[in-house]
């Protein structure tokens, strides 16, 4: 269930708020500036439905701090608030605030611009994982290849290393076999790797035939 945070200091307000969205969102509650700064930074909501008259830190300043935050700047923000004039609209415009309503508002009005502004964040939190996504695909492609080509060297080295294992002594051949099981992890990691981005592994020479270095 996502999460709105209010910031006003009027408990007629903030039933009335509760009585609009306690049954779709879970809400929390803080009575003034301060608190609700505090409250964003830690309990990260989605949106933040904020007053501009409060005791200590205003709405317009509550707004500031948490819009350069990076934590918090991306949580849109909706002034409620009775303050109506055009100058105040501004100034909480220019504050960072996402919306502006003023009070008294109709409900299924609120609701509507809550909706659409919880949707435009849920789209740009996803386009980010998406591109995020892509970033670390990208990168994966590149070091699984990168990590292939000393690989493929390393591994034709260990089959023409083969036939001075024949007369080598026991502990030689454990050393060797120890590296090629190590060496086959790090084979195994880059193709679940190359798999998990859909990457085409490196293909190693063909006419190559890897030893078993148990057999030996």
């Amino acid at each position: 269930m996502e999460k709105i945070l209010v910031i006003d200091d009027s408990r007629v307000a903030q039933a009335l708020l509760a009585g609009i969205f306690s049954s779709t969102y879970e809400l929390e509650f803080r009575n003034d500036g301060a608190e609700g700064v505090k409250a964003a930074r830690e309990v990260q909501p989605d949106l933040i439905l904020l007053d501009v008259n409060m005791p200590g830190l205003d709405g317009f300043e509550v707004c500031r701090l948490l819009k350069q935050e990076d934590d918090t700047r991306e949580i849109p923000i909706i002034f409620v608030t009775s303050v109506d004039s055009g100058d105040e609209k501004v100034k909480g415009f220019q504050a960072g605030a996402d919306d502006y309503v003023v009070k008294p508002f109709y409900p299924l009005e609120l609701q509507a611009r809550v909706s659409a502004h919880l949707g435009a964040r849920r789209a740009r939190v996803q386009a980010l994982k998406l591109e995020r996504l892509t970033v670390f695909k990208e990168m994966a492609v590149a070091v699984s290849h990168e990590i292939n080509n000393p690989l493929t060297s390393v591994f034709a080295s260990l089959h023409l290393l083969q036939n001075e294992l024949a007369h080598a002594s026991e502990t030689t051949k454990g050393y060797f076999a120890t590296l090629h099981g190590e060496m086959k992890r790090i084979q195994n990691i880059v193709g679940k790797l190359a798999t998990a981005t859909k990457a085409s592994t490196t293909r190693y020479n063909s006419d190559i035939t890897m030893i078993d270095l148990h057999d030996l």
